[in-house]
């Protein structure tokens, strides 16, 4: 990674000028050391679109999403983890312990106990005393794999959730390579939550003796949770677990499998060579299975276990009968990895830059999936009990959705738009699963991003007939969905403030920002270049949807947010933040603190409002001031004692969160802004120095701690003494659109209604790219040439040897495919 030097701005701030010492860093080496140190801890195994695991020791629990859509598990690379039922609220099935040490129990976990010696280990590595001798574990598309070994014995066990039934799969595949036969006591367990995460903290005295774990004839525990006054008790599953191999013994009870003073670690039912057969009617519920396993000396044996759901004891005999089947494992297994083909085969590129092409081929759409999939809700840093669906976090994930699965993000806004009120505005975010009452704060942003998810699918589809499906508002009554989206915009013209700036609301995309509006007269200065954004869109849908007068009044209302965006706004040397309730500007040289706020610099130029000269500074002045050696800060300087020491801004500390860190998802503005001002080296800089396995690399691996796969939601920034600590991973806004900043702007590759725009924005070095790109029937396979070694700037374009002219490629619904070739 090419490092700049530092530069100091004519108001004598100093942002690439500080080092890594300075920040509290590490010394490192040169980048090969940096990436030999990364080496003993994981590799990439690009070919197979996994990450393998050399040591169980990482910093944090590095994980894994395992879902059919319904029944969800997430699991560590140390075997840690839980499994749930459509929510982690109210249907949470195993129990996770969040901040506790041991770190990262409990989990789905396998004991291997040789019967004669009564030894026993975990092929998890984790959380049996006794270690393998040998071990490693991977991370897959919906699957996770440990293999490991010890005393001559062999284990692989996957973990996934196949799609023809709502369970957990346990796949144990155990090799005898000594000469000797082994007999072998093999466990399964896990530990039953009391499916109400909240309700067990607060009430577990009581709801302990409303649950049960009962044995079932087919060789099958069922765990039963039939709390009184429990939310939707008709759409509470039975939880059931069982294997394809004869049982021995089982358990029901933790406390007779674990015992008194004991942990995961050393079970006293395995201590003592077997399970109780102990069940309960009111205790603290598990599930633990024995099966007896003979191998001979070269023999290897499969068995499977299932933690699953259904609706009644019948639906569990039959899903019991159905995993029992001889392939059923197999085909499981088999349809996983044909859905994953299929879902990423939209998308692949050849890049000069192997990291990048990883993260664009497998990573960062998986990751984008899964953001899909849970919004916020629940990871290693999300305890999954309050945030339900965000309204603006689930419209923004769509974007990245949209390439690969359209039908599955229009039903995705579909959802969101049932939580609009006929006013316009919508739900801060909701619960769809457990029925609970929404948050219902009013922010100045969430109904606006609605319009870019839709605007994205027409692009993708093509279907206009999409704008006049009629939806329900939350508050009653139903409109096209146009209308919803027109009644957003009317409801943001009906609240601007006395600059003419949106007004703040509850807060804008900042959240923190509430401070600054208090009082109700705040504006958002960003809002209206959000603002402006949607109202571009909506000139388009508006066409699209058979009402072109309303594109005049679009246009009008742009206009007047850029000209205050351009005189108001514009504070010298770069955007300006907000407007307060007493009339004092947020993000100016003025003041101390908070003088410069990353968002208003990029959003001025994705908005089109920012006057070139402007746009440029702005964007300069981002990288003088706010750009690290790990990421673009958020603001500068921190906030301690602004507007008011008594009453600051933010309570984070300085260079955390929403004050100083570098906020990944707020940098992927960045690398847009600039690919639209041609800037191809600086965007792919930004681009690049936020691919997780390259800040690991950079900060080093005990300081960045989280997964080095998947996108954080932030860096501590370097006015912490703990600069490039990655917080909040897997499930945030930055995987959306770092993945939309990637192809669309630097490889430049945008569907637009008219059909596929070409139009690249890369590093001068590079000599060109490749992608296949799947779109509206068509695979288009595109071969981009630099051989002028410019950073942008189409020269031609053929198409199956045709020269186009203009850079938007027509559909071709009689093709299956055709050849695009661009020079630039």
């Amino acid at each position: 990674m090419t490092e700049q030097p530092g530069t100091m701005n004519p108001a004598g701030h100093s942002g690439r000028a500080q080092s890594n010492q300075a920040a509290g860093l590490a010394p490192v080496g040169s980048p090969l050391a940096r990436a030999a140190e990364l080496d003993q801890y994981f590799t990439f195994r690009d070919d197979a679109k996994e990450v393998e695991f050399k040591r169980h020791d990482m910093p944090t629990p590095w994980l894994n999403y395992l879902s059919n859509g319904t029944f969800h598990t997430m699991l560590s690379h140390a075997g840690g983890g839980l499994a749930f039922y459509k929510s982690p609220q109210i249907w949470r099935i195993t129990r996770y312990r969040f901040f506790h040490l041991p770190t990262d129990r409990s989990g789905p976990y396998i004991y291997l106990q040789d019967a004669g010696t009564g030894s026993y280990w975990c092929p998890t590595y984790e959380p049996a005393f006794q270690k393998p001798q040998e071990w490693r574990s991977s991370h897959g598309m919906g699957y996770t794999r440990f293999e490991a070994a010890q005393d001559e014995v062999s284990a692989k066990t996957v973990y996934f959730v196949g799609p023809y039934e709502n369970s957990l799969i346990w796949n144990l595949t155990l090799t005898n390579h000594s000469t000797e036969a082994k007999e072998l006591n093999v466990y399964a367990y896990a530990e039953f939550g009391m499916m109400e995460f909240m309700r067990e903290l607060q009430w577990q005295c009581y709801n302990k003796h409303q649950v049960s774990v009962q044995y079932h004839d087919k060789e099958a525990l069922i765990y039963k949770y039939g709390v009184e006054n429990q939310p939707k008790p008709d759409e509470t599953p039975l939880v059931y677990m069982m294997s394809d191999a004869p049982l021995a013994g089982y358990d029901g009870d933790r406390e007779e499998f674990i015992g008194s003073y004991r942990s995961e670690s050393n079970p006293a039912a395995i201590e003592k060579g077997g399970c109780t057969g102990s069940s309960i009617l009111g205790g603290d519920p598990c599930g633990a299975l024995q099966v007896q396993v003979r191998l001979a000396p070269g023999e290897t044996r499969t068995v499977n276990f299932f933690l699953g759901t259904a609706m009644t004891e019948a639906e569990i005999e039959q899903a019991i009968d159905h995993s029992r089947e001889a392939d059923f494992v197999t085909r499981s297994f088999a349809a996983l990895k044909e859905n994953w083909d299929s879902y990423l085969g939209a998308w692949n590129c050849e890049l000069p830059d192997r990291d990048a092409q990883r993260m664009l081929n497998t990573w960062n759409p998986y990751q984008s999936q899964r953001n899909f999939l849970f919004s916020r809700n629940i990871s290693f840093y999300a305890t999954g009990t309050f945030r339900g669906v965000g309204y603006r976090d689930t419209a923004q994930d769509i974007l990245a959705v949209v390439p690969y699965d359209p039908e599955a993000a229009k039903d995705k806004v579909r959802l969101l738009l049932g939580q609009q009120y006929q006013d316009g505005h919508v739900n801060h975010y909701f619960f769809p699963n457990e029925g609970w009452d929404p948050v219902t704060s009013i922010h100045s942003d969430d109904h606006l991003w609605t319009a870019l998810a839709v605007w994205d699918i027409l692009a993708e589809t093509g279907d206009a007939g999409f704008l006049q499906e009629s939806l329900p508002f939350y508050d009653g009554g139903e409109a096209p969905l146009y209308d919803h989206l027109k009644r957003a915009i009317d409801f943001t013209v009906s609240r601007l403030g006395p600059n003419g700036f949106p007004l703040m609301l509850r807060s804008d995309w900042n959240d923190q920002l509430f401070r600054v509006c208090r009082e109700g007269r705040g504006e958002s200065i960003w809002t209206a270049m959000q603002f402006g954004t949607v109202l571009l869109r909506m000139k388009d849908l508006a066409a699209a949807a058979g009402h072109p007068e309303h594109t005049a009044d679009y246009a009008r209302l742009y206009e007047e947010q850029k000209r205050l965006v351009n005189t108001l706004g514009w504070d010298g040397q770069w955007f300006r933040r907000a407007v307060m309730d007493d009339g004092r500007y947020l993000g100016t040289a003025e003041h101390d603190e908070a003088q410069i706020w990353l968002n208003a610099q990029t959003w001025a130029t994705l908005s089109g409002m920012a006057e070139s000269d402007k746009g440029l500074q702005a964007m300069d002045s981002v990288r003088d001031i706010l750009d690290t050696e790990l990421g673009i800060k958020k603001l500068h300087p921190s906030i301690t004692n602004f507007p008011d020491p008594a009453d600051p801004l933010t309570n984070y500390n300085k260079g955390t969160g929403e004050n100083g860190a570098v906020f990944c998802h707020a940098n992927t503005w960045a690398i847009i802004a600039e690919c639209m001002l041609g800037r191809g080296d600086q965007a792919y800089k930004y681009y690049r120095q936020l691919i997780p396995n390259i800040a690991m690399e950079q900060a080093g691996i005990e300081r960045y701690k989280a997964e080095p796969y998947v996108y954080a939601s932030n860096l501590f920034g370097p006015e912490s003494d703990r600069f490039g600590l990655a917080n909040v991973s897997w499930l945030t806004g930055t995987a959306a659109w770092m993945y939309v900043a990637a192809t669309q702007y630097i490889m430049g590759i945008k569907p637009v209604l008219a059909g596929l725009s070409v139009n690249p924005c890369i590093p001068s070095s590079w000599e060109g790219f490749s992608v296949a790109r799947r779109f509206r029937g068509c695979l288009y396979e595109i071969t981009v040439k630099n051989d002028s070694r410019v950073c942008s700037g189409v020269k031609e374009i053929r198409v199956d040897g045709e020269l186009l002219e203009g850079t938007v490629i027509p559909t071709y619904p009689d093709r299956s495919s055709v050849k695009v070739e661009v020079i630039l």
